[in-house]
């Protein structure tokens, strides 16, 4: 069983229970697409990613998730995983076994916080389809500051660029020449992975 400081005070006690800790290396792989659903994810820490492969081997990334959030729910509509899902870094999370999950959603508290969390997701993947549907790097970039900025307006990527430049379905030196052109043109500053788009 994990520790009891890795578990939201939300889930209900059958859920703790049931809930298994695994640890990741970065590039490690949590499931494989085809691989049969037997239950979701909670990030503790890190971030993990759904990747689908696409042709001419490229990749598409189709969710990211970070700590606190919720990973692979929508397999709960499937029989069978669609992605791999895959560690960005190295990374901690609660694995929710299938059955103690349809449990816990008849506890309302729980039910609610993971209806939001499912909310908020797609929010997220509404905002990603919209930007990547842009034509100009320039514009996604924007796009991206501006929808995933913090309320102080500062938005921080946790992984390398590189990582960045995939979100944003971008190769790794056209985005470098973006923000270079952003950061000389003063409408972006930025300080490492931290951005922040000046008004």
């Amino acid at each position: 069983m994990p520790n009891n400081h890795d578990i939201p005070a939300y889930f209900p006690a059958t859920l703790t229970r049931a809930a298994r800790h695994i640890s990741l290396e970065k590039g490690e792989a949590l499931f494989r697409a085809g691989q049969k659903v037997s239950g979701i994810y909670y990030v503790i820490s890190g971030e993990v990613k759904a990747l689908r492969h696409m042709a001419k081997s490229s990749e598409a990334v189709m969710v990211r998730a970070m700590a606190g959030e919720f990973f692979a729910e929508s397999a709960i509509a499937a029989p069978r995983y669609s992605c791999d899902g895959v560690a960005v870094k190295p990374s901690e999370l609660l694995f929710l076994p299938m059955e103690a999950l349809d449990t816990a959603l008849t506890d309302a508290g729980f039910a609610k916080a993971f209806f939001l969390a499912n909310a908020a997701n797609a929010r997220r993947q509404c905002s990603r389809y919209e930007r990547v549907r842009l034509r100009s790097a320039r514009d996604r970039v924007l796009h991206l500051l501006a929808c995933e900025s913090g309320p102080d307006g500062v938005f921080n990527w946790p992984a390398p660029l590189t990582e960045l430049a995939v979100e944003l379905a971008l190769e790794p030196e056209t985005l470098y020449r973006v923000l270079a052109e952003l950061e000389a043109s003063g409408e972006i500053t930025r300080e490492k992975r931290q951005f922040k788009q000046r008004s």
